[in-house]
């Protein structure tokens, strides 16, 4: 066997040195997310989450061979908790290209490559089919769903939000709301499902896209940049897209179609 020479390791980051080693290093990867869904009560539903933070941070996390630790944060505060350390990495969105600098001085922003905007699903019996058709109907979309909010309330429409996807998605199905907004991103996965081919109609596309972005340590940078390179030739977020329409419909079903069995 020939003997190896460790690299010198002092001017890697955490990070980096774990990825190096192959080697869980002490700790958490501690990641700083838009959004954090509350923990649920007890005997509530699980349900899956709208965005895919918690799901790209977790596939890092294995790739370091670290347990991850999710934390809220402001893309405003990303710099100075990367910065004392409380957070090793941020997850952001930046829109339609949008520089973050501003926001994260010294620090470095990492794309992913992974980018959404606001898709409709309604019914195909709907008279729906422009966006001026929407004044005044109810439109249904997670809490997370930030960007979905403000095209529905751009467009006068009624704005109802829910914890989870799947519960806007039941009140479309159920006719509580006149059409739900997801990721176009988990549009199309989630429409190849028999039972959704009812609600396949949509509308054109508007808004800003949002690409999910890393702020992290100018150290970790290239990285960062070369895992998301390779995500990308792995189809990683195309596996993780339709891993959320799966969840999702899944969700939905338990809803409507499996009895409460504490009832």
């Amino acid at each position: 066997m020939i003997a190896m020479t460790a690299p010198s390791t002092s001017h890697l980051s955490r990070l980096c040195l774990a990825a190096l080693l192959a080697v869980a290093l002490p700790g958490l990867l501690v990641v700083g997310v838009p959004f954090l869904a509350d923990a649920p009560l007890a005997g509530a539903k699980v349900r899956t989450p709208e965005r895919l933070d918690g799901v790209a941070a977790e596939r890092l996390a294995r790739q370091l061979g670290l347990p991850l630790q999710l934390r809220r944060l402001a893309a405003g505060d990303a710099a100075a908790q990367l910065a004392s350390g409380a957070v090793d990495l941020v997850l952001a969105d930046r829109r339609d290209g949008a520089p973050l600098a501003a926001q994260a001085p010294g620090m470095a922003v990492v794309g992913t490559g992974y980018a959404t905007a606001p898709k409709a699903v309604i019914r195909g019996d709907t008279a729906l089919r422009r966006w001026q058709d929407v004044a005044g109907h109810s439109v249904c979309m997670a809490d997370a769903a930030q960007g979905a909010q403000a095209l529905a309330q751009r467009h006068g429409a009624t704005v109802r939000t829910y914890r989870a996807p799947s519960d806007a998605l039941v009140a479309v199905r159920e006719g509580a709301c006149d059409l739900a907004l997801i990721d176009d991103a988990v549009w199309a996965p989630l429409m190849k499902f028999p039972e959704w081919k009812k609600f396949s109609a949509t509308l054109a596309p508007q808004g800003p896209r949002a690409e999910l972005v890393w702020v992290a340590a100018p150290a970790d940078a290239a990285w960062l940049a070369a895992q998301m390179q390779a995500w990308r030739r792995e189809g990683a977020w195309t596996a993780m897209t339709a891993k959320w329409a799966r969840d999702v419909a899944f969700d939905v079903y338990l809803d409507q179609e499996v009895p409460d069995c504490h009832g």
